[in-house]
């Protein structure tokens, strides 16, 4: 009731303020989230309300009969199962239910839209004034509402506002901040702080309390799941029976920020794969079904790389019998047949800065050298990469397999991203050099293989001749786009 109080001291509704006191209607429901979510941002306001049970000319409470766990949407659907299905992935929303002294109240809570507007039905509204109006295409309203929604970043978004610096210190692991970044720990919290606000973990605000934004709570916060926003954005770890989706015998969620779960799902995910012991001269060691070196960068590239403002789903790790998948929300900023060798590019900038700076991520580009090579020392197939638009990004390994039981385009693939990771090495690939990569021996059968194979991939234009004049003997080849 404290918010409700507060809020009804405004003399009229604003952009981001409505008051309503029956009015259930869900079309009207859902064009508001997506107006107040686009006024919000739009007024650099963090949320935008709608409160039921209030008289929108007096502001005197009434109370409603209005409840949004009952209500129904179009269909005779439930109402909150038919929002989600009508509004955008990026629609951040969440509604309260208030009884005080007999009477009825419902709060809904709408996040700032962030990244882009939130549409309703595939339309987006804005609040003008005290009304609800579309958001013309092509009008001023919308190219400046898209200008304000571009200039802000989504991992300085704030959480959590009015906290003391204790409370700051309950939310985040600010020991494990200095100790990561091997960093000395100051010897009050006022010293903590302000290195914390250097780093734009939290800021400080105009009356000497904190907000904690989401790069501090999606780095070392200890509980992400405090907040609704941030609940998809947990680490998960599903560990499937055989090399179907149905049966899951293992499935977990890390509930803390990406520097403290990162070490802990790289051990969980090893734990999970297939182990032998193999003989090294005297030694017994463990040998691992995948190279632990590209479960690490693969585990940081789908937190780092995801698109934090998709509410739809978080990074996931999918493991299977014969593969571990890799799944991420938001597609690939550049060709992913490209993310080897090309200008390294991330939605989340300072999450990835703060991660190299605590060396759980390599600097960027050669994440992707390492995931390449530790695959093909270890004779196992390349990594097959999708991203598309609506789905995230998917990155998928296959476990040891050799060359005579590959597929034809499982073959092709290792032999485009064997070329991509010698040209980002300064070579070229040769019939020697993929016999290598394959395990092969030199016999003629095998040279004969690879050059058939090295003809079939010129002919799919996945590679190319580095010197189209050079003898057949010294051919030597580079990816298609070098």
């Amino acid at each position: 009731m404290e918010l409700i109080y507060s809020l009804v001291g405004y003399p009229d509704e604003t952009e981001w303020l409505e008051f309503k006191e029956g009015n259930s209607d869900p079309v009207r429901t859902g064009r508001d989230i997506s107006a107040l979510a686009n006024a919000a941002a739009y007024c650099g306001r963090a949320y935008a309300y709608k409160i039921w049970g209030v008289s929108d000319g007096t502001h005197e409470l009434v109370g409603t009969q209005f409840n949004p766990y009952h209500a129904k949407g179009k269909g005779n659907q439930e109402l909150l199962m038919w929002l989600k299905l009508a509004l955008s992935n990026n629609a951040n929303y969440e509604f309260a239910v208030i009884d005080h002294e007999t009477k009825h109240f419902v709060v809904l809570k709408v996040h700032a839209a962030s990244a882009q507007p939130v549409y309703f039905d595939k339309t987006a509204y804005i609040r003008e004034g005290s009304s609800t109006a579309e958001l013309v295409p092509g009008s001023a309203r919308e190219a400046e509402l898209w200008r304000r929604l571009q200039s802000g970043n989504a991992e300085l978004a704030v959480v959590e506002r009015d906290l003391t610096s204790r409370e700051v210190a309950e939310i985040l692991d600010v020991d494990a901040y200095f100790e990561l970044c091997r960093l000395r720990r100051p010897v009050d919290l006022d010293g903590v702080m302000l290195a914390l606000c250097e780093q734009e973990l939290i800021r400080r605000q105009d009356n000497g309390r904190y907000s904690v934004t989401r790069l501090g709570m999606l780095l070392v916060g200890k509980k992400l799941s405090r907040y609704p926003e941030l609940r998809k954005r947990m680490l998960r770890i599903v560990r499937y029976a055989g090399k179907g989706s149905f049966d899951i015998v293992g499935d977990t969620e890390i509930d803390k920020g990406y520097a403290l779960a990162l070490p802990q799902a790289e051990q969980l995910v090893m734990s999970m794969i297939p182990a032998v012991e193999a003989l090294d001269g005297a030694f017994r060691r463990i040998q691992t079904a995948y190279p632990q070196r590209a479960i690490r960068e693969l585990l940081s590239n789908a937190v780092i790389h995801q698109d934090i403002a998709d509410n739809t789903a978080g990074p996931l790790v999918a493991i299977y019998d014969n593969r571990i998948e890799f799944s991420n929300p938001g597609t690939t900023l550049i060709p992913a047949e490209r993310v080897l060798n090309a200008q390294p590019k991330t939605r989340n900038s300072m999450i990835a800065s703060l991660m190299r700076q605590m060396d759980l991520c390599e600097e960027g580009g050669t994440g992707w050298d390492l995931i390449v090579d530790s695959l093909e020392k270890a004779g196992m197939p390349s990594p097959v990469i999708k991203s598309e638009g609506g789905l995230g990004t998917l990155v998928t390994l296959y476990c040891d397999c050799p060359y005579t039981r590959m597929k034809k385009s499982e073959r092709k693939n290792a032999v485009y991203w064997h070329a991509c990771l010698l040209y980002a090495q300064g070579e070229s690939m040769s019939n020697q050099s993929l016999r290598e990569r394959f395990g092969l021996s030199d016999e003629k059968k095998n040279t004969v293989a690879m050059s058939r194979l090295i003809k079939e991939c010129l002919e799919e234009a996945l590679i190319k001749e580095e010197d189209e004049d050079a003898g057949s003997k010294y051919k030597r080849y580079i990816p298609y786009w070098a």
